[in-house]
């Protein structure tokens, strides 16, 4: 039996917006979690308990391919125009717009920031003035 914790596979997808999350790691993880060689996987949240290795690694995809979609969205977003951090915060990446709970602009926020960081990284995205970015 494996428990995988907060790789918890649910529509809502990867959440790596804490303070101390790190974007790269957690990819690493979602790699890594694929050759847990275990007849059930117990995940946190509302999954719950997955028994079969197919349902497994088919719900682990579309969760991972999550991660993605973010990436391409915020990345069309910078095509279409420069924005600042907080403009990308207002359109909202995680949440839908009008969700206004304690957490989310923090949580919006965060994992853009990491986002941002890695479309920099691979030349996608480059800063513009003090505090803008444009896709590159």
């Amino acid at each position: 039996m494996a428990f995988i914790g907060d790789i918890d596979l649910t529509g809502f997808g990867p959440y790596y917006g804490d303070a101390t999350s790190d974007l790269a790691q957690f990819e690493r993880s979602l790699e890594r979690v694929k050759d847990i060689d275990a007849k059930v996987w117990v995940t946190s949240h509302h999954r719950g308990v997955i028994t079969e290795r197919a349902a497994f690694l088919q719900a682990l995809e579309q969760f991972r391919h999550k991660i993605d979609e973010r990436g391409d969205r915020l990345l069309g977003w910078l095509r279409e125009r420069p924005h600042t951090l907080d403009q990308l915060v207002a359109r909202r990446l995680l949440y839908p717009v009008g969700v206004e709970l304690p957490y989310v602009d923090s949580a919006e926020r965060r994992s853009i920031g990491l986002h941002l960081v890695q479309l920099q990284a691979r030349g996608a995205v480059r800063a513009v003035g003090g505090d803008g970015y444009v896709a590159a």
